[in-house]
């Protein structure tokens, strides 16, 4: 299998300490699944490693949110909407292997996720990056925000 780990690298940095955070351990999350592929893994433990992966994954974009609201990010729903729908890729994917998953498909499993993570950090939260260098950050205060009713 030719699919390596993932670095953190000042690339992928958004600015925002908690949401770093967030990012880090994901790659973390993905990193053990890396090195659980090539370390004779059961397919449970294989399957386990990714249910964590998406359940982090799932808590970091509510933080994520939470920090967009509060900072009256102007793309809120439309970034709230990319998260949903990652999401529901990744149950999809999962459940489309459903018992059919085999040790075999690691690679496209690490393909998969590796593709996911490093989309929405290099697309979606680069907006994000891109808002908070703009406005400062926690000291927006940028016009309405849809998501408070503003």
């Amino acid at each position: 299998m030719n699919i390596g780990r993932l670095e953190w690298s000042d690339h992928l940095r958004i600015g925002v300490g908690q949401l770093d955070d967030g990012h880090k351990e994901l790659i973390d999350l993905y990193n053990r699944i890396v090195w659980l592929c090539g370390n004779s893994a059961t397919l449970s433990d294989l399957r386990e490693r990714i249910r964590s992966f998406v359940n982090y994954g799932r808590h970091h974009f509510r933080e994520e949110e939470e920090y967009m609201i509060e900072v009256h990010y102007p793309d809120y729903i439309s970034h709230k909407l990319e998260h949903d729908r990652l999401l529901q890729d990744a149950e999809d994917f999962i459940d489309n292997l459903g018992g059919s998953l085999q040790l075999s498909d690691s690679e496209a499993v690490l393909k998969y996720f590796r593709y996911w993570l490093l989309r929405h950090i290099a697309t979606d939260d680069k907006k994000l990056k891109d808002f908070n260098v703009a406005f400062g950050g926690m000291n927006a205060t940028p016009a309405a925000n849809p998501a408070n009713g503003n």
